[in-house]
């Protein structure tokens, strides 16, 4: 199974297109096909939006959700169409999805049918049979679209009751935790008896106190950097970064992590010199969280991979582990804000112990960053066997 979190907004929309007409959005690799596309269904005064592989397609629907219909090639580098496909379905159910190729089988269109598919075009593409399909997807979608609109209204609102639960539930938690702490040891400083306690335990009490101030720090600083990128209002300090250098120092800093855990990290590159021209503290957070998050989901004695190639005009960094793995229902939220795997009456707080808990908010926060570089992040699991998570970051140019 496949999730997705990746945005890239450098797409194309009609100019020609009319205050509520119905969106439809093209997703082909060939830029000769989305322009057939666009110009026989610019006539009918459709909304149209263009992008040329699945990770671009994903970011529109999340920033068009009146996005109706998607028209997909079915073989595309990175993502193909049967995989978007089945990520629309599973996180867009209302999208209707065509599927284009000039490949057909039987058995692909048995597939594309299976996955939710409303039809399937043949390349060559002709101007007529395009209008034809999409005019009978529409009338379908209009039959429809009083009961999808309570649906989602409804969705809407079950969702806004678990997001505030869980916020109350697990923000409670992390923040009692270092309250506890300070409010503890705070009375032992402040105690007649702190004189007679010996220099180690003076030691201690303050290093508790001060582990305290910067655990309440870093929940406020990853709340606000959250709804910055999220904004777009968080200023980016970027600058040439060679990603196999980050990588080697994330690596290291998590060494320790790791052999408390008996756990193996290794890290493989391909001999590329991926450089990106980014915010060096934010990818490295960005990064830090897929590796942490592999360490508390993957057992003692587990194994943690980090790699590095480059993929086109991205460089892609894959964290992969062979930890608990994450169910079918769950992929697909695993980036949305307080969403934790475990349940969250359970919660225990820890950065790096096996099925630790926390704010909620790394994965959202890897997923900000990404989106604010021009990025995306993709995600495969299997429950029960582990996680790989791939960064997408834009190459800088070459001169």
């Amino acid at each position: 199974m496949d999730a997705l979190a990746a945005p890239f907004p450098t797409v194309n929309s009609s100019p020609l297109a009319k205050t509520g007409a119905t969106k439809i959005l093209i997703v082909d690799d060939e830029r000769v096909v989305r322009h057939i596309c666009q110009l026989s269904l610019e006539p009918e005064s459709y909304a149209i939006f263009t992008a040329e592989n699945g990770i671009k397609a994903m970011e529109w629907l999340r920033s068009e959700p009146e996005i109706a219909i998607v028209l997909s090639d079915l073989k595309m580098p990175g993502m193909t169409g049967l995989e978007l496909l089945n990520v629309i379905k599973r996180d867009f159910p209302h999208v209707e999805v065509i599927i284009m190729t000039g490949f057909a089988t039987i058995e692909n269109a048995i597939a594309a049918m299976k996955l939710g598919a409303h039809d399937f075009l043949l390349k060559p593409l002709k101007a007529e049979q395009i209008r034809l399909v999409i005019n009978k997807c529409r009338e379908k979608i209009a039959l429809s679209q009083e009961n999808l609109a309570l649906k989602r209204a409804n969705e809407k609102l079950r969702e806004l009751q678990t997001a505030k639960d869980k916020f109350i539930a697990i923000t409670s938690h992390e923040l009692r935790t270092p309250v506890s702490h300070l409010k503890g040891y705070l009375a032992i400083v402040n105690g007649d008896d702190f004189g007679a306690l010996s220099p180690a335990e003076k030691h201690e009490c303050m290093s508790v106190i001060n582990s305290a101030v910067l655990d309440l720090e870093q929940i406020v600083t990853d709340m606000v950097d959250l709804i910055a990128l999220e904004q777009g209002t968080l200023a980016l300090r970027r600058e040439e970064i060679p990603l196999r250098e980050l990588l080697e120092q994330i690596v290291h800093e998590f060494r320790l992590a790791v052999q408390e855990r008996r756990q193996t990290m290794a890290l493989h590159t391909d001999g590329e010199a991926c450089v990106v021209y980014a915010d060096r503290l934010q990818v490295k957070i960005m990064v830090a969280e897929l590796v942490q998050n592999a360490i508390k989901f993957t057992p003692d004695y587990g194994r943690i991979d980090l790699s590095l190639q480059q993929e086109g005009e991205f460089g892609v960094i894959a964290v992969s582990d062979t930890g608990v793995g994450i169910s079918p229902e769950n992929l697909g939220r695993i980036f949305e804000k307080f969403f934790e795997v475990q349940n969250s009456d359970h919660h225990s707080t820890s950065k790096t112990g096996f099925m630790g808990g926390g704010l909620g908010l790394g994965l959202s926060l890897a997923r900000a960053i990404a989106e604010a570089h021009d990025g995306g992040i993709k995600v495969s699991s299997q429950l029960g066997r582990g996680a790989k998570f791939q960064i997408y970051l834009p190459l800088k140019p070459a001169v």
